[in-house]
C-alpha cells in the first residue's frame, strides 16, 4: 500500500470511529438497549458467567454471548469499569469496520482509489453508521461478518484462509442472529451466481468453497435449533406463514433446487458476457438512480418505509442527499463490476441482499427485519459506487484542474454523509435512542424502593431493568398509551404477559422522552403521547412516588381503585 493510501485510510478509520462515538456529547449511554446491556454484562463482571435465565425484552441475549464475553475481557485486562466499556468498545469495534472493507474491496478491485471509497462511504452511511453507533450484538456482528467476507473472497484461491473463516464465523454464530443470516446468503448468493453465470467448473477453490457453505449452513442450523432455545421459540416463529418452520424448510430445498439448476446449468457452453459501456450509460445510470431513490423517498414520506410503519418527514430527507448523491454511483459501477475476477461474488451479494429483503417483506417482516438489510446492502453498493464514480471521470476525460474539483467535490459529499452519519430522532421514527443522566435517577430510586413490574415504553423499560434492576414490560402492553384509552385508566394494567411472567403492573414509569415519542415496537413510529393519556396519570388509582424533572413513577394504588 502507499504510503499516501495508508495515511488517508488511517483518516477514515478516525472518522468512522468520530462518527459512532458523536452522540455521546449530548447522552451519557447511546442506543435503544444499553440497560440490557448494562445488566448483563454487569452479571457477567460480577458472576463470571451468564445465566439463560433472562427477564429482559432481548430473550436472546444470553445465547448469543460474542459481545459480552468480549467485553468481559476487556473490563478484566483493560481494568476499566462496566459504564466505560459499554460506551467505548463496541461502537469502536463497529468503527473498524471500514478496514475489513477497505480490504474486501481491494481484493475485488486491486485498486487503493477504489478500495478508498468504497471504506469512505460506510463510515458515514445512515444505514451503516447509525446502526453500528450502538452498543449492541449487530455492530460486532457487522465487523465480524465483513472479516468473515475478507476471508471468504480469498479461500478460492487461496486454502490457508479457511481456518481463520471458520474461527470468525464461530464467533459470529455466537455473537448475532442476523448479522449471521446476511453473513449466510451473501455467501451462497455468490456461489449460486457464480453457478448461473457460466459452466461450473469444480475446481480445487470451488470445492473449497461449497465445503465452507456447508459447514456454515450446518453450524447455524445446530446452533439456533439445537441450542439457541428461546430464539427458536420466540424470534423464529414470528412470520406470517403456516407452520412458521415452512420457511427454514424451504432454504434447504432451495438450495437443493439450485444446486440441480447449477448442475443443469453445467452441460450449456453459454456464459454470460458483457460489454464495456461508454460513458452515456453510466452518466444516465447515475441520474436514474438519483431519480428512483428521489421516488423511494418521497414514498417513504407519504406512505411509510417498506415493513414498517415509519413515516419520514420531509425535511428529514435533507439528512440522506449526501448518501444518495454518493449512493447512486453504485449504479454508474455495476456493470464495471462484471469484468472484475471475482466480480460475480459481489453481484451474487447484492443479488441475495435484495431477494431476502423481498421475502422478509412478504412474510418475515419481524425476523428479517426489511431495513436492516441496507445496512449490509451498503456493502456491495460501496464498491459499485466506487468503480462508477472512478470509471465517470476516465470515461469523461477529466485531467487537471477538472479531475481535482470533481474529487473535492467527491470529498465534500463525503464528509458531509460523516456529517449526517447520526440524524435526529425526528428522522427516524421518532425514536430517541440516548440515555440522559436524568433518567438513572428514577431507575436508582425504584432499585432501592420499588418492586413488581413497572410498566414503561420500550426506553423506560430498558432504563429501570438495566440500571434499576425491577422487571419492565417494554412492548407488552401498549393500552396505557394509546389515546383509545385515556379514559379507561386501568386498561393493559393488568394480566400482563411480560417477559418475567404473567403480572399485575405495580408502577408506572412516564418520562419526558415518552411525551415527545412512545417507543413501543421496532418497526414502529414513536408517536407523541396524547395530552389526556399524559393527565390521566395524575389520578386516581396512580399514585406519584418520584418525579425529578424528567421521569415520574407512579405506584398503581389496586386496593383503593374503584375504576379498576
Amino acid at each position: 500500500m502507499r504510503k499516501s493510501s495508508a495515511v488517508a485510510l488511517a483518516a477514515v478509520v478516525l472518522v468512522s470511529i468520530a462518527v459512532r462515538l458523536s452522540p455521546l456529547w449530548s447522552f451519557l449511554y447511546w442506543g435503544s438497549d444499553t440497560g440490557e446491556y448494562f445488566s448483563i454484562l454487569r452479571a457477567l463482571v460480577r458472576n463470571g458467567h451468564l445465566s439463560t435465565t433472562y427477564y429482559g425484552w432481548g430473550v436472546t441475549y444470553p445465547y448469543f454471548p460474542g459481545m459480552f464475553f468480549a467485553q468481559g475481557g476487556f473490563v478484566d485486562l483493560g481494568g476499566l469499569d462496566v459504564p466505560t466499556t459499554i460506551n467505548l468498545l463496541v461502537p469502536i469495534l463497529g468503527a473498524l469496520a471500514v478496514l475489513p472493507m477497505f480490504l474486501v474491496a481491494h481484493r475485488m478491485t486491486g485498486d487503493d482509489r477504489f478500495a478508498l471509497f468504497a471504506a469512505s462511504f460506510p463510515a458515514g452511511a445512515i444505514p451503516v453508521a447509525y446502526t453500528a453507533a450502538h452498543t449492541a450484538p449487530a455492530t460486532v456482528g457487522e465487523l465480524l461478518a465483513l472479516a468473515g467476507l475478507l476471508c471468504f473472497v480469498r479461500l478460492r484461491t487461496d486454502g490457508r484462509a479457511m481456518v481463520p473463516l471458520l474461527l470468525v464465523t464461530a464467533t459470529l454464530i455466537a455473537t448475532h442472529h442476523l448479522s449471521l443470516y446476511f453473513f449466510l446468503i451473501m455467501v451462497f448468493g455468490a456461489i449460486v451466481l457464480e453457478g448461473l453465470a457460466r459452466p461450473w467448473r469444480w475446481t480445487a477453490g470451488a470445492k473449497r468453497e461449497v465445503m465452507f457453505a456447508s459447514a456454515l449452513l450446518g453450524g447455524t442450523f445446530v446452533y439456533w435449533l439445537g441450542y439457541a432455545t428461546t430464539f427458536r421459540e420466540s424470534i423464529l416463529p414470528d412470520v406470517n406463514i403456516q407452520p412458521w418452520w415452512a420457511l427454514l424448510a424451504l432454504f434447504p430445498a432451495g438450495l437443493i433446487l439450485l444446486g440441480g439448476i447449477i448442475f443443469a446449468r453445467s452441460r450449456v457452453a453459454w456464459r454470460y458476457r458483457t460489454t464495456y459501456p461508454a460513458l452515456r450509460r453510466p452518466a444516465t445510470a447515475y441520474l436514474a438512480a438519483v431519480g428512483t431513490i428521489f421516488v423511494i423517498g418521497v414514498v417513504s414520506v407519504v406512505i411509510g418505509v417498506p415493513g414498517t410503519t415509519f413515516r419520514v418527514p420531509a425535511t428529514g430527507l435533507l439528512y440522506f442527499v449526501p448518501l444518495v448523491l454518493l449512493l447512486s454511483f453504485a449504479a454508474s459501477g455495476r456493470r464495471f463490476v462484471d469484468f472484475l475476477a471475482d466480480g460475480l461474488a459481489v453481484n451474487g451479494w447484492f443479488v441475495a441482499l435484495l431477494a431476502s429483503a423481498v421475502v422478509g417483506i412478504a412474510v418475515a417482516p419481524r425476523v428479517l427485519i426489511p431495513y436492516r438489510h441496507a445496512e449490509y446492502l451498503m456493502i456491495p453498493l460501496a464498491i459499485f459506487a466506487g468503480m462508477g464514480f472512478f470509471r465517470l471521470l476516465d470515461l469523461a476525460g477529466l485531467r487537471g484542474g477538472k479531475r481535482t474539483f470533481a474529487l473535492g467535490l467527491c470529498g465534500v459529499l463525503l464528509a458531509a454523509n460523516a456529517v449526517a452519519g447520526i440524524p435526529p430522532p425526528s428522522t427516524l421514527a421518532g425514536w430517541r435512542e440516548g440515555t440522559i443522566p436524568a433518567a438513572l435517577d428514577p431507575a436508582y430510586w425504584a432499585r432501592d424502593h420499588a418492586s413488581g413490574l413497572v410498566v414503561s415504553d420500550h426506553q423506560g423499560s430498558t432504563t429501570v431493568f438495566g440500571f434499576g434492576g425491577v422487571n419492565a414490560t417494554w412492548d407488552r402492553t401498549r393500552d396505557p398509551f394509546l389515546p383509545e384509552f385515556a379514559n379507561v385508566p386501568c386498561a393493559g394494567l393488568s394480566d400482563i404477559v411480560s417477559p418475567s411472567g404473567v403480572k399485575n403492573g405495580t408502577y408506572v414509569w412516564i418520562d419526558r422522552d415518552m411525551e415527545a415519542g412512545v417507543r413501543l415496537t421496532p418497526w414502529e413510529t414513536a408517536a407523541p403521547m396524547d395530552p389526556a393519556v399524559i393527565a390521566k396519570f395524575d389520578e386516581a388509582p396512580f399514585i406519584k412516588v418520584f418525579d425529578n424533572g424528567y421521569a415520574r413513577l407512579y405506584w398503581i394504588g389496586w386496593g383503593s381503585a374503584p375504576t379498576c
